[in-house]
């Protein structure tokens, strides 16, 4: 994102924040595929990235899943998800008494 944000936001329609926000949820959860960065547009040739729309405490977000194009695995697993958004989101949500996740299923 700090690298190529113009592509980013060319996926996205917007300027994301610099980061993931990693909140590990305890169980795997499947990414579910709303669209993909592909990777040779980033210099990573080997990955994409998978894109979900999800909302986190009433933002509008993306789950992003790093994805080998040989094997399927990335990121740091399943239940684990990493979240961006055009807003900082760590200082709105360590204000916050609980963490939702809203996926669009």
């Amino acid at each position: 994102m700090t690298r190529f944000p113009e592509i980013f936001e060319r996926a996205t329609g917007q300027r994301l924040f610099p980061g993931t926000l990693n909140l590990d949820v305890g169980q795997e959860i499947e990414a579910r595929e709303h669209f993909r960065l592909l990777g040779r547009d980033i210099g990573e040739p080997g990955q994409d990235l998978l894109f979900e729309i999800v909302r986190v405490n009433g933002l509008w977000a993306y789950r992003i899943r790093p994805y080998d194009l040989g094997d399927g695995t990335g990121g740091h697993g399943d239940h684990i998800l990493e979240i961006a958004s055009a807003e900082e989101l760590r200082p709105r949500l360590s204000r916050a008494e609980a963490i939702e996740i809203e996926l669009f299923r």
